[in-house]
This record gives C-alpha cells, structure tokens and sequence, in this order.
C-alpha cells in the first residue's frame, strides 16, 4: 500500500465518521436542549477502543465501525421508581420526540449546509453523455447515437451520467420523456423512451452507457506498448489509419484493436500532428481455457431498414453466410459486407428459426457502400441463444486444435449433459484448473443434413493476448453553480432528490420493481467513498451528502431500536395519553433487532457477492 492509497483510505474513515458524528451529536444536542443527561457518546460500537471523560459524559471511538450511539440517562422504562429530572423517560412527549429525531434532523441540516457549498465550488461529475446504446434496448430502438447528451429525465435535471439508470429506474411505469443534445448539435430536443425491465440489472433500464469524452483524449497505460511508441495521456485522437470509410473515432480505435495487428494512429499534441505506429505486446494469461466461444450469429432483433429488407435478414434466423464467408459474430458481418472481390449479386445464407427446415439462400442484386455497412452494422444485432450450446472455436484456441467445428452442439462434458451455456461455462470454469484433458460430447451436422455425435478431449492452454495499453478518457467534467442563490437552491433539490430517491428505492423493492440485491451495505459504502474520494474532497463531500440523507431516511423508517420506532411509539403514546406497555415495547424490540440484523446479513452477503471475482 503506497501513501496515496493510506490517505484515501484516511479520507474514507474521516468521511463517513463525520456523518455518524453529525447523526449522533443530533440526539446529543437535543438530549442536552431537553436537560437530558447523556452517559456515552460513541462512534462504533463494541468495545471501547479510545476515549475521554467530561461532563459528566464518556466520548469514545468503538472497535465495530457500523454506526455509533448515543446512551441517555434513563433511557429505558422503568416501572418500578419515577424517573429523575434529568432522565429521559421524565421528559414530555414532545421533547422525547424532538430529541429522537435529532439524528435525522442533524443529516438534514448537514445536506443542506454542504450540498451547496460543494456545488459552489465544483464538483466533478461523469457527463451525461452516453456510448453506443446496448443492441436490442429500448435506447436502441429509439435510434440514440453514441455522443448523445441525455439533459434531463422525465423533467429532472442530470448532471451526471449516475443520474441516468437512477431516474429511469424510479420513474414511473410507461414512456418516459428525455430531453436530449444529439452529438454536433446546440438545440434541444425532446424523445420518449419505455424502460424494460432487466433481470440481470434488477431495475427497469433503457440500455445506455457512459460515453468518452468528446475531444477523444486518450488514457495510455504507463509502460505499455503505446507508451513505448510514443503516444501519451492526453493525446487527441485524430484518426486511426486503414479503416474503413464512415466509422466513428470509437469505431475506429475498436476496430483496429480486436485482432492484435499493429496500429497507426494520427494524434494531436501541443498542436502539432504526429503519426504514432503501435506494435501490440503479447502477455500470456495467468488462467487456462478451453478456447471455446457460443456461436453468436443469432439475429436477436432488428432496427427496420431498406438494406434489412433487401438481404433478407429476419428476427429469430441464424445469419449463417455472406458470399462464402463464415459468419460468427457481428465482427464477421461488416468485414464480409466490406469485401469488394466479388462484383456479382450478394448472397445470404440464413438457417430458419425452425432449425429442422433448411437454410435459404437470398440473392441481393446490389452492394452496400463501406458507410451502408456501418448503418447495417448498427441495424441488426447479433448475438448467441443462451438456451443452447452451439460453439464455435477462438482462434488459436486448444478447441480449435482439438477439432472442434462451427456449429457443433455441446452435448456433455466429462459426462455431464448440458443443454445451455450455463451449464457449458459453469463446468469448464472448474475443469479448467485441473489438470488432463476434458472430454466433450457433441453433436456435428454434416452438409447433409445428418447428425452424428463426436468425442473430442480438450486440453486447456494458456491464451496469448495482445496489450496495447491505450483506450479513450470518459466524458468527465466538473458541475458548478453560477452563484451562492443557485447553490442554495441547487443544493435542496439534490437534498430532495435523494430523500425521494430513497423512499422510491423502498416502494419499488416491495413492489418489485427493483431487486434487493441492488442493496449496499458497509463494504459498497467504503468502496464507492475510496473511489469518490480519489475525486477530490468535493466528490467525497457530496457522497457524503448523499449518504446522509440516506442515513436520515432510513432512521426515520418505523422500526423498533431504530430512531423512527422510537418516533413511532411517541406519537402512539400522544393519540393513547399513555406509553405503550414493557411488553409490547420489549417484544418490538426484540422483532426490530431482527429485522436489522438479518438485512445487515443479507446486504453484506450481497456486498461480497458484487466484489468476488466471477471467475474465467
């Protein structure tokens, strides 16, 4: 661990002490407001790890960083004598009340203070401009161009791209109005979107992702091999050399990089244009493969066009051809639809839906141009069948050796039957480790037509990787207000923001509208104020904001030991003109200290989940 990553972790547990801090000195300063006697003030819980005696009260720092408490006098009934003066049970209804949510009311005075303190000076944010949307979205079929600025959601301001998936994800259900700044652009325009659901996200989506900036800086890698060549951070891309007509800077950088060839790249520094030429390295991965890949020509969906029309291609069929060539993926569809050797017709070979009918062939008397290709490109999206196991092999791979074929249908492994590519990646994820070779059953369909089932043992190998070292800067900027008024206001309806985020957060949980494992919990806190925190100070301050109106709403919520069961059972005894009795109050007691330990378990368990690896 070098000083940089000692400090931000300094920086973390200063941030989120500070926030458990103003909570507790909350109740402290109302308990003392109300004459109320505090014997312990303390961040964490535990045993004692530091502190001091005045006053009467004990400060100290707890071993156990999960919150902090304050312990005031008479704080629990006792039937058996009256509570002295300076007890908490001998205060009035209201005063118990207000020294309750002393907590909350701390959180919120200190969103309210910071938030716009933090906005006068700058806060830097991820733009919300969005990459290429996911083939098959919603923001796909809306036609959305990579460098889209998305302005706001449903009428929200965004300022940054974490807003985006946050606002879709809380809106209500149907369209959803976006107001957008297409790339090239200054006017304003207004689209509707309908999210889908998403099961693998757990919250409804529209399928955008965070874009690059749009001068295309570049981000080298510290002595890689585009550093070696000469490039730096910092760099504009101007163009990549040799690819073909009509692609974007992106596509261009992406296109030139997925085969592990050399690259020539036209960048400007200090105003001067240089030509940089990268010759990739080649690193040997530390774990094993099989070398084996889904086939990925599925046509999943489809954006309509003419050219759609003319080659044929319909939802559900299997691209299989393009004028001889092989199609695997849709890397394969646009070099196949780019090569001028032949002049006649073009031709497409498609495998129906219905797999026992036989493949048709469409003849289409014209070509597309290189920038027709790159329409049709992102017009159909091709992707595998996650219900099956049909494979095909990575280049250079052991299956490839092996003899394993385009098209052959993974049958069992090591004799245990799959059907999916779960199942085929979830028992080569364990077989890869181990040592020998592992055998495959499949299924291999000849020109014929005819089944017959091959054994084929795979070897795992190591995987040679070409490492260039180079990619392109996120859309970062910083978000200011313009005066102290436009903090103030800016800052109370981001304070609004995130207390109504939370409450939606909670009602579409139940609802089901988004899943409990988007939950966080100690661990996701500290990664997101580690990472926030190497933003600067305004970026962990306005994280911290964030938490603690989240920490205020979640006290606030009707659960015994917390802060709002405490709320709950004051305004109870204000209808009834009486406590509630020890029973009930020990039982809820009990039920709430359940409650909070068993979702303590659960979104630590979740936490651990989000930060294992996933294997190969």
């Amino acid at each position: 661990m070098n000083l940089v990553d000692f400090a931000r972790i300094l920086q973390v547990i200063f941030g989120i002490g500070l926030v458990i801090f103003v909570h507790e000195a909350g109740h402290f300063i109302a308990a003392r407001m109300c004459g109320v006697r505090a014997d312990v003030f303390s961040l964490g819980f535990g045993p004692r790890m530091f502190g001091f005696k005045r006053g009467g009260t004990l400060y100290q720092v707890a071993w156990l960083p999960l919150g902090g408490y304050v312990k005031m006098a008479g704080e629990f009934p006792d039937a058996s004598r009256t509570p002295a003066p300076d007890e908490l049970q001998g205060k009035s209804v209201g005063q118990r009340f207000f020294i309750y949510s002393g907590g909350v009311i701390m959180n919120v005075i200190f969103a309210l203070l910071v938030f716009p303190l933090v906005l006068s000076s700058g806060v830097p944010v991820l733009r919300p401009i969005i990459a290429a949307p996911a083939q098959g979205t919603p923001a796909w079929h809306a036609g959305l161009p990579a460098g889209t600025e998305i302005l706001a959601v449903d009428g929200d301001e965004v300022y940054d791209f974490f807003h985006i998936p946050n606002e879709v994800a809380l809106s209500s259900a149907g369209p959803i109005d976006f107001a957008v700044r297409y790339p090239g652009s200054a006017t304003t325009e207004h689209l509707s979107i309908t999210p889908v659901y998403s099961s693998r996200g757990g919250f409804r989506q529209i399928g955008v992702g965070p874009g690059v900036d749009p001068q295309h800086i570049l981000r080298v890698v510290e002595e890689s091999a585009a550093s070696a060549a000469g490039l730096r951070s910092g760099d504009q891309l101007l163009a990549v050399l040799d690819t073909p007509d009509g692609l974007s800077l992106v596509r261009q950088l992406d296109w030139s990089l997925r085969d592990g060839r050399a690259v020539t790249l036209r960048v400007l520094r200090n105003a001067e244009e240089l030509q940089i030429h990268v010759d990739p390295s080649v690193e040997s991965t530390e774990d094993r493969f099989f070398g084996i890949e889904p086939l990925s020509n599925l046509i999943k969906d489809l954006r309509p066009s003419p050219w759609i029309n003319r080659l044929g291609l319909v939802k559900g069929a299997r691209l299989l051809q393009i004028d001889g060539h092989t199609i695997l993926n849709s890397a394969d569809l646009g070099d196949a639809l780019r090569d001028r050797s032949s002049s006649g017709p073009l031709l497409v070979l498609l495998q129906p839906a219905d797999s026992a009918l036989p493949p048709i062939q469409v003849e289409c008397p014209s070509r597309p141009t290189d920038l027709e290709v790159v329409a049709i490109e992102r017009d159909v999206f091709l992707g595998y069948d996650p219900n099956s196991a049909l494979a095909s092999a990575m280049d250079e791979g052991a299956a490839l050796a092996a003899g394993l074929q385009i098209g052959d249908q993974i049958r069992s492994v090591d004799g245990k039957s799959v059907s999916t590519w779960q199942e085929v990646l979830k028992i080569t994820r364990d077989r890869a480790e181990e040592e020998g070779a592992t055998q495959f059953t499949l299924d291999r369909r000849d020109a014929a037509g005819v089944t017959q089932a091959v054994t084929l043992a795979i070897q795992p190998a190591l995987q040679q990787r070409p490492q260039y070292g180079i990619g392109l800067e996120g859309a970062s900027g910083i978000y200011q207000t313009e005066s102290f008024m436009g903090s103030i206001r800016a800052g109370t309806e981001a304070s609004w923001r995130f207390l109504t985020d939370s409450w939606l957060t909670l009602k579409k949980m139940f609802l089901r509208e988004v899943s409990t494992e988007n939950l966080g919990g100690v661990i996701t806190i500290g990664a997101v104020s580690y990472d926030w925190a190497a933003q600067g100070w305004a970026k962990l301050f306005f994280f911290l904001c964030m938490l603690s109106i989240n920490l205020a709403f979640i006290n606030v919520l009707p659960i015994p030991v917390l802060d709002g069961g405490h709320l709950a059972f004051c305004i109870v005894e204000a209808i009834k003109g009486s406590p509630v009795s020890e029973r009930t109050l020990g039982y809820s007691q009990v039920v709430g200290l359940v409650v909070i330990l068993t979702l303590t378990i659960y979104v630590t368990y979740q936490d651990i989940l989000r930060f294992l690896p996933t294997g190969n």
